[in-house]
């Protein structure tokens, strides 16, 4: 057994763990629920050795103490970390990680047999044993460093955020393996945020915040509990006296670092799509609201555009840890606006924090060069600088993401921001403004504007038009995309737009039908279809069409849809009634002309609606080009690769793609012919990193957010010279 008593642990004054007792038997599972700066890292960090514990801590594995000793007797005593990057060694195999592993004294003997309990575990692990690691997704890694951690032979295994960034599909797979770890007799301690799947296959768990346990007891008595299910489950405790202001969220507009009404006193109410009440009451800008915020973006930006990197990285970094810690506030209002899945928020806001600290690593790359002039004595240069403000106008469907997406490169680059949030959820990208207002961003940098639908029009064009204004950036649907780039023309202003897909997925005859089907369920189904990047259209080679349907639908049927928060429910709610009725139009209409319904098509309940798949879809039907933003996907068969590429290539829209094969030769062949942005290969059409190229073709918009691509958008680049000789002139 291990036995922790009285942990105390500090970082200079600040007392991160302060007392904390606990123990993890053989052959049980234990969780540790917290919120974000608990102490829980801390806590597995110094169990293994890897942070140094003050008196009075003792650490004991079966009578046996541990305090103070080195990682490496640690694990030699019988205890691995999983940490929270995961720790694994990107560039070797699967094989060789494993390997890796069984370095242990402890670990020789009996090394074949473990290295086949471990691949017995995760078949996938066996199936990849020569792929390089960092050419995996996420849950494939998390898969590997438990699978080397399994290979020292521990007694107990501490975990430290195991399903951190993973779809709710891969943490399902994941649990279920710690189910079986758990089976083997191997202790577990589980530091996770995912307090529901946590609990579900837990034993015991341990309250702990502010670095102190304050409560413990079963996993069934914890998931009973009304304060853990208000503070780790989401749930919704009636009030006694309910009342309709109770569950309403205010919300603000941020001018200046300060919460301002709208100049002419309006206000707008969100509703939640699911229950119809009043989700959040928020300032609606008027004009002149909207050119206040600019005015304040433009005196703030003399300041700021000459705020060094250093300072413009650490206060970016600041906010990627505040937006870590407000995460619950996040989930809450995307639940509220949206009817968006705890899940999916939370990786809105996981991807979100990356963002911004991958736009900090960013200050210092925005670079010039010397170009070597034909004109003697010159020293001629190309110099990038911030533009002046910008604009950026982010949607509803992923909106911590692209609301940070917004305004994170642009002000690593030196520019201030004003970020006009969406009608559908205001209160969520308000809480961006004030992560960032937290985090120390001087006044007048950043600016949050809200306003109500029928202020739209009149509330961008202001702020385009407005003379500081040097950048827009848009991340919406096709139609106003337009609209915003017709402003943007007449101001003579650029605009960076990423606007709709309808994202092929093309299955080639070798390809692994199995990975095709998770991927494309992902890809089709996540946040019930409403991302951008959302697979549309599956193009599969007629040869193995019948069994990728097959495989596909009964996947399709495995995901339900419910109310936020409900068990066993990986979807929630779409943005409204309104969408989920045009989506089964869609598949209404299809099914009429000659389309087979593979599963679904039920009527939605209100904007609760479950999975389709059509098979046989042909251009005569709406769902062949129309883009859907629902949880619906259409298969279509093809004979031969120019058909393929040809069906791949028939839509207006080109922002995501993917291509299945195993022939990766012969799939990249295809993916280079695929017109879009992005063509991943043998991986979902969903996917974004902080550092891509991200962007579209057609009528997806042009332009690139992340890495080197955003701060050519975001910034001038100048020609400036220094003539250091005299010279000669003609007149």
């Amino acid at each position: 057994m291990l036995e922790i008593r009285e942990a105390t642990v500090s970082y200079g004054s600040h007392r991160a763990l302060d007392g904390v007792s606990l123990s993890v038997d053989r052959g049980e599972i234990v969780v540790i629920l917290g919120a974000n700066g608990a102490g829980k890292t801390t806590l597995l960090k110094a169990v293994a050795g890897l942070q140094a514990a003050a008196a009075p801590t003792r650490i004991e594995l079966d009578g046996r103490s541990l305090a103070g000793a080195k990682p490496h007797h640690i694990v030699e005593a019988g205890i691995a970390l999983v940490p929270e990057g995961r720790g694994i060694f990107g560039d070797l195999t699967v094989a060789e990680n494993l390997a890796l592993g069984a370095y242990a004294q402890r670990a020789r003997a009996g090394e074949a047999d473990r290295l086949e309990r471990v691949l017995a575990l995760f078949p996938k692990l066996a199936e990849r044993r020569r792929q390089i690691v960092r050419t995996m997704s996420g849950g494939e890694q998390q898969m590997v460093a438990i699978g080397r951690a399994l290979m020292s032979a521990p007694d107990i295994l501490l975990l430290d955020e195991p399903s951190l960034g993973l779809s709710p599909l891969v943490c399902g797979e994941l649990f279920a393996a710690l189910g079986r770890v758990r089976e083997t007799g191997t202790g577990i301690l589980l530091v996770e945020q995912n307090a529901r799947r946590s609990l579900e296959i837990a034993d015991r768990g341990y309250l702990l915040e502010n670095g102190r346990i304050v409560g413990s007891g079963s996993a069934a008595q914890l998931r009973n509990d009304e304060s853990v299910q208000r503070a780790y489950l989401g749930a919704a405790i009636p009030n006694p006296h309910p009342t309709r202001e109770n569950a309403m969220l205010q919300a603000q507009m941020i001018i200046n670092n300060q919460d301002v009404p709208s100049t002419n006193g309006a206000t707008f109410d969100r509703l939640n799509p699911i229950s119809g009440a009043v989700a959040t009451r928020y300032a609606a800008a008027s004009v002149d609201s909207a050119t206040a915020a600019a005015d304040a973006a433009a005196a703030a930006f003399a300041g700021w555009s000459q705020t060094g990197p250093g300072a413009r990285r650490a206060l970016l970094n600041k906010a990627a840890e505040i937006l870590d810690k407000r995460t619950p506030d996040f989930i809450a209002a995307m639940g509220a606006e949206t009817g968006a899945a705890a899940p999916w928020a939370g990786f809105n806001c996981f991807l979100a924090a990356n963002m911004l600290r991958e736009a900090a690593s960013m200050t210092t790359q925005v670079k010039g060069e010397i170009i070597p002039s034909d004109k003697p004595g010159a020293l001629a240069m190309a110099l990038r600088q911030p533009a002046g403000v910008v604009l950026g106008i982010a949607p509803w469907n992923a909106p911590v993401i692209l609301g940070v997406r917004a305004v994170a490169m642009p002000l690593a680059c030196g520019n201030t921001v004003v970020l006009k949030g969406s009608e559908l959820c205001p209160m969520t990208h308000r809480l961006i403004g004030e992560v960032l207002r937290d985090a120390g961003f001087p006044r007048g940098v950043v600016n949050v504007v809200l306003n109500a639908p029928d202020d739209a029009r009149a509330v961008v064009n202001a702020l385009i038009a407005h003379p500081a204004v040097r950048r827009v950036n848009f991340t919406g649907s096709t139609r106003v995309g337009r609209l915003v780039a017709e402003e943007a023309a007449r101001q003579l202003k650029p605009c960076l737009l990423e606007l709709g897909g309808k994202a092929p997925l093309v299955v080639l005859d070798d390809a692994d039908l199995d990975e095709a089907v998770k991927a494309a369920a992902f890809g089709a189904f996540f946040n019930s279809g409403q991302i951008c990047m959302s697979t549309e259209r599956i193009i599969v080679d007629q040869k193995v069409a019948d069994a990728f349907v097959e495989k596909f639908a009964a996947k399709a049927a495995s995901l339900k849809a419910g109310l936020p928060g409900t068990e066993g429910c990986a979807l929630g709610s779409m943005i409204g009634a309104e969408a989920a009725a045009r989506v089964k139009a869609l598949i209404d209409d299809a099914v009429a002309k000659g389309a087979r319904l593979a599963t679904g098509g039920k009527a939605p309940e209100g904007s609760i609606m479950q999975t389709a798949v059509l098979d046989h879809v042909t251009p005569a039907m709406r769902l062949y080009a129309e883009e859907s933003f629902g949880p619906v996907a259409a298969v279509m068969r093809f004979h031969d690769i120019e058909e393929a590429v040809s069906l791949a290539n028939d839509t207006e829209y080109g922002l995501s793609a993917a291509v299945f094969g195993r022939d990766v030769v012969r799939a990249m062949d295809v993916a280079r012919r695929i017109e879009s942005g992005i063509c991943h290969i043998n991986a979902p059409t969903v996917h974004d990193e902080g550092q891509m190229p991200f962007g579209g073709v057609k009528a997806s918009g042009w332009g690139r957010f992340g890495g080197q691509a955003a701060i050519a958008e975001f910034t001038d680049l100048r020609w400036i010279t220094v003539q250091t000789t005299p010279q000669h002139y003609p007149i």
